[in-house]
């Protein structure tokens, strides 16, 4: 799935959608962030997050989304 369908499934507004390649690039903060609460309600919701990522166990969930979506 391309990154424009992710965004789109998960409800991100324009302006969201623009700010992702600065979250993406560490110019921006990502945590606490609208597009931060969709994109990890959407990921926990399809299955793609681990359980302990999501828990925030092994990694934080901020820069797993982050990282699925710089690939």
């Amino acid at each position: 799935m391309t990154t424009n369908k992710i965004y789109i499934q998960a409800g991100l507004t324009a302006n969201e959608i623009k700010n992702m390649p600065l979250y993406i690039n560490g110019e921006l903060d990502f945590y606490d962030t609208s597009a931060f609460s969709k994109l990890y309600e959407h990921f926990c919701v399809s299955g793609e997050m681990p359980y302990e990522v999501a828990k925030a166990r092994t990694e934080t969930p901020d820069v797993w989304i982050l990282e699925q979506l710089a690939v």
